[in-house]
């Protein structure tokens, strides 16, 4: 399900519908309503923050712990921004938290009512700081590991994680169900991580190239980009070498032969014109 607002893409999950249909049929009004204002105000968070950082929220995906925003320039941002922007849903789950007790303190709603409030707002809050894909946390995870390798081997690394987590809350599922109790929110959430973190993983490469395409009106826009360098040997795939870029550099690629003598350099915007003409499945040595 979709629609616009505020010249948004409003998308809704279906793991989203099915939840909230359960809770219909069920009769948990309250509790359906305590998800809602907190998935609500978890949203609200990245928006606002996204848009006071300057950057234009194209999309929203309502899913059911929780909320993806997507950036329209986002390959425009620095990390801390993005982390900051991802951290921003949280942490009003967290603030709303603490608004909600002291209205409590203050008896100006009935603490059974209250709680019910805090419990999801915490839940969301707490669940999204996982880090596992398409969480908040999982976000915060692959800028960190982007300190350390390409962003393509970060989301498979996260995308490992988030499996990890769902085998996890299903191991729990069933150690419920020997205990007599039936966790449904962990078996959904568990196909969750898993269902995502497959789309995130599959995505991946071509979110990349996108923002490696936005490199030319990132550097006209800034003026300058700061210029980094790769030394490889013919027979290496462009493929392999291109996932090295990153967003914000320019690179100058040398390539060389068994003696580690320079044969050629090429930059990446020759690089990328060879690619448009003949694809991805060539070697350096074909460019010389």
């Amino acid at each position: 399900m979709s629609f616009k607002i505020l010249e948004m893409d409003i998308y809704i999950d279906f793991f989203f519908v099915l939840i909230v249909f359960s809770s219909i049929c069920a009769g948990l009004w309250v509790h359906m309503l305590a998800a809602l204002a907190a998935l609500g105000f978890h949203e609200l968070g990245h928006v606002v923050t996204a848009r006071t950082m300057g950057m234009k929220v194209e999309k929203i995906e309502i899913l059911p712990f929780g909320g993806r925003i997507k950036i329209a320039n986002l390959y425009e941002t620095i990390p801390e921004v993005e982390m900051l922007t991802a951290l921003a849903g949280p942490m009003t789950n967290f603030a709303v938290s603490f608004f909600l007790l002291f209205l409590i303190e203050q008896k100006v709603i009935l603490p059974q009512t209250g709680n019910n409030f805090i419990d999801y707002q915490l839940m969301i809050g707490l669940f999204n700081m996982l880090p596992a894909l398409p969480l908040d946390g999982g976000r915060v995870f692959i800028l960190w590991l982007r300190q350390h390798m390409n962003f393509i081997s970060a989301v498979r690394t996260a995308a490992r994680l988030s499996k990890v987590l769902a085998a996890v809350l299903f191991l729990t599922a069933v150690i419920g169900l020997f205990m007599g109790k039936l966790f449904i929110n962990f078996i959904i959430a568990g196909i969750f991580l898993i269902a995502y973190s497959l789309k995130e993983q599959k995505e991946a490469p071509l979110f990349f190239i996108k923002q490696i395409a936005g490199k030319k009106e990132l550097l006209f826009k800034k003026g300058f980009l700061p210029v980094a360098g790769l030394v490889a040997i013919g027979n290496t795939p462009v493929k392999q070498l291109l996932y090295e870029f990153m967003p914000d550099k320019y690179y100058f690629v040398y390539i060389v032969d068994n003696s580690l003598r320079i044969k050629k350099y090429l930059t990446e915007t020759e690089i990328f014109d060879k690619i448009i003409r003949e694809g991805l499945d060539i070697r350096l040595k074909e460019l010389i």
